[in-house]
């Protein structure tokens, strides 16, 4: 998307900058290159960064900035031992479709998937077992309750002392908070994320509003980063400003308990989980299509 010509679509100022800090007292964030841009309210919807060590970096990739994905994710499925680091949906949505992606071509589906945890730990045991059925189904190599040690040029070594080949290292654990909250003297969870109020609002300075990925809300500390929360969040957040502007009373966010998830599985499957229930096969996946594409058609008229 270029998103120059949908902010201008969109009567919106588009700057492209990278924000080093934020004065909160003189109201001034302070860019990459030292330029400062004045606010009166100012929201961060910046997501999260991946969790890669340092000593991992030379040798693993991610997916963030997601402008990265596509140039990314071309280079990876195509190398010869593409290996994933991550249990959670994305490293196994990623892996599933980088398998499915190298079958279609004829290419050897040596995909492999290394996680810390069982695969999609977070949604419980059930759908645990039901997505490594499914991975072994389709002939995923994966290794789960392990973590790497250590990253070689073209191998990589797990805590019980498994050696693994790769190619291409794609890290995907995390989150890991954007630095600048911190450093500019915000309130922050342990962890570096923005803290806010029920209203996605500081909770120590009410101009600065924030949601999804980088922000924590103080009444749900444990609520997972995911981005079903952010995107019902911007209705709520945009309501806000507005309401910020005109010194009315801010709606409150409520994150649901259960929500519909729908993994891509490749080969035009996908896997629908909605609390302890499940659906594996064409119909999710033609649905998570349906639902996507109503999604990204409330923007083509402001794209044109």
């Amino acid at each position: 998307m270029n998103l120059t010509q949908f902010a201008k679509n969109s009567n919106v100022t588009f700057i492209q900058d990278t924000i080093t800090k934020i004065d909160p007292i003189s109201k001034v964030l302070i860019g990459l290159e030292g330029r400062c841009y004045e606010y009166d309210i100012v929201s961060f919807d910046v997501g999260s960064q991946v969790a890669i060590p340092e000593t991992f970096k030379p040798h693993a990739v991610n997916i963030k900035p997601n402008f990265n994905f596509a140039d990314q994710i071309l280079s990876i499925r195509e190398s010869s031992h593409p290996l994933v680091v991550c249990g959670g949906a994305s490293g196994v949505e990623l892996a599933l479709s980088i398998l499915s992606w190298r079958k279609k071509h004829q290419i050897e589906p040596n995909v492999t998937l290394v996680s810390s945890t069982a695969l999609l730990s977070q949604q419980g045991s059930a759908i645990s077992q039901k997505i490594e059925t499914i991975a072994k189904q389709k002939g995923l190599t994966f290794f789960t309750n392990e973590s790497v040690t250590t990253i070689h040029d073209h191998t990589i070594v797990t805590n019980q002392e498994r050696v693994l080949p790769h190619s291409t290292v794609l890290w995907l654990t995390g989150p890991k908070a954007p630095t600048f909250f911190k450093e500019s003297n915000l309130p922050v969870d342990g962890y570096g994320f923005l803290l806010v109020n029920d209203g996605l609002q500081s909770i120590q300075h009410p101009e600065i509003f924030g949601a999804g990925d980088c922000i924590t809300m103080a009444t749900f500390p444990l609520l997972t980063k995911n981005g079903v929360y952010a995107v019902r969040q911007g209705p709520i957040l945009w309501e806000n400003i507005k309401r910020a502007i005109s010194l009315n009373v801010l709606l409150s966010f409520k994150p649901q308990k259960r929500f519909l998830s729908i993994l891509s599985t490749g080969e035009n499957e996908g896997l629908l989980s909605y609390g302890l229930s499940s659906l594996h096969g064409r119909f999710p996946w033609r649905l998570k299509q349906k639902i996507d594409q109503q999604f990204m058609n409330q923007y083509k008229r402001l794209y044109k």
